[in-house]
């Protein structure tokens, strides 16, 4: 049996997401990491081209992060019930609201991405409680939004939520979906049909749920002027817009929230990945005035025990420091260079490329028949983690790379897609 087989199959943890029979080129350990790499057994570094999942966006081992965790272990203070206020969580909170479109909105914490889309829907529905008809949640057909539960598959609208239908009972795939916007007609189909759809049903609809900029599945951007409308629409016809910006989120396309390109104001926004850096499990939602104000005498009856762990609040609050204008500069500084080079890339290879999306430190290489697979094992091979799905190979690199190493790993890609390219032509 070779190394990697052994290490698949020798493994006692079972995977996320993963094949054991057929693996993939994941087929390896790691030990380390600092900064924008990772370090195998050999201690060789690697570039972690992707954040690990769109997660590490101030890098790895951030000291000043580190340093707020230690603080807190140190006061003994590492657990308390949720419902039970603590200096940290308050602190968070207020930045939190800082950063949002509200001003008096409140936020409530979940343990990740998938329940905090779950608490928003809460929310939602407990808004029209007296309106049981008004419990519909829009969606796009091209989406994802946690795949940990059966409601969070539900609420993504991407080919892994029928997966689900093993094992429930209820139709995911019958549900109606919103489409997609195109940029070839600058989202005017998509827009015309959900205003129709929007129109005859809004009595059943009680909110739209939509991504800040689309993650993975397939970095799709809002066409100009689309969110706006789409924004309007909804709030016209009394329909709350939830934004997830799970992904999407603090910094990761240049902006804090992705709505901000197009001065949203949706009613409830939902967060997770880098919040914390990924250093401790977190999510939140951060409330609109008008949703927290249905609970001045309801009760919530929604929570997790670990939400606003103590270590995870301590870890978001350093993050949310390092969070500022320098940075959100040096990720649309990056953003050029990146768009840049994968356009040079799709042309140079049109055999091998089928098309690039993104926007500022989230893109994707959507690649032709299986390629991608070989693209990320080439890369892997010179020192450079991606992540890949379907077709799709994800450039999401620490928000702190530098335009050197941010240059050199474009280079290094480009090598990749020439020698596949030429062995297709020339084989």
């Amino acid at each position: 049996m070779s190394i990697r087989n052994a290490i698949r199959h020798g493994s006692k943890t079972l995977r996320p997401w993963f094949n054991t029979k057929t693996g993939t080129s994941l087929d390896f350990r790691i030990k380390a990491a600092n900064g924008c790499y990772i370090y195998d057994k050999n201690n060789q570094p690697i570039m972690d081209f992707t954040s690990g999942l769109m997660v590490t966006n101030l890098g790895h081992n951030n000291q000043y992060i580190n340093n707020h965790m230690k603080a807190t272990i140190k006061s003994g203070l590492t657990y308390f019930p949720p419902s039970v206020l603590t200096d940290s969580r308050e602190l968070l909170s207020e930045k939190l609201i800082n950063i949002s479109p509200y001003t008096n909105g409140k936020v409530f914490y979940t343990s990740g991405g998938a329940d905090a889309n779950e608490a928003a829907i809460y929310f939602a529905k407990h808004h029209f409680k007296d309106t049981p008809t008004k419990s519909r949640i829009l969606r796009f057909d091209k989406s994802f939004h946690g795949g940990s539960t059966y409601i969070s598959s539900y609420l993504g609208g991407d080919a892994r939520r029928n997966e689900k239908l093993n094992h429930y009972s209820f139709e995911l795939n019958t549900d109606i979906m919103m489409p997609n916007p195109s940029m070839s007609d600058n989202g005017k189909s998509s827009i015309e049909k959900i205003e129709h759809l929007i129109h005859n049903e809004h009595e059943s609809i009680a909110a739209i749920l939509i991504e800040g900029s689309s993650g993975t599945a397939g970095c799709y951007v809002y066409p100009p002027g689309y969110y706006t409308k789409l924004e309007t629409i909804a709030k016209t016809h009394n329909i709350l817009v939830i934004v997830d910006e799970v992904m999407s989120g603090f910094g990761r396309t240049g902006k804090m929230f992705g709505f901000e390109h197009s001065n949203g104001n949706p009613d409830i926004i939902t967060m997770a990945k880098g919040i914390t850096n990924g250093c401790v499990p977190m999510g939140a939602a951060i409330i609109s005035e008008k949703i927290s104000n249905d609970f001045k005498e309801d009760i919530v009856n929604n929570g997790l025990t670990y939400s606003g762990h103590p270590l995870a609040c301590a870890a978001a609050n350093a993050c949310l420091d390092l969070y500022d204008n320098k940075l959100l500069n040096h990720v649309q500084s990056n953003s050029k260079n990146i768009k840049r080079r994968l356009n040079y890339i799709k042309i140079s290879y049109p055999e091998l490329v089928k098309d690039v999306r993104g926007i500022g430190q989230l893109y994707c290489i959507e690649f032709n028949d299986n390629n991608v697979y070989y693209i990320h094992k080439a890369l892997l091979k010179k020192g450079v983690y991606t992540f890949f799905r379907d077709n799709n190979l994800y450039i999401a690199p620490p928000l702190v790379i530098s335009e050197r190493e941010l240059l050199i790993t474009l280079e290094k890609l480009d090598q990749v897609c020439f020698n596949i390219w030429n062995a297709i032509n020339y084989q």
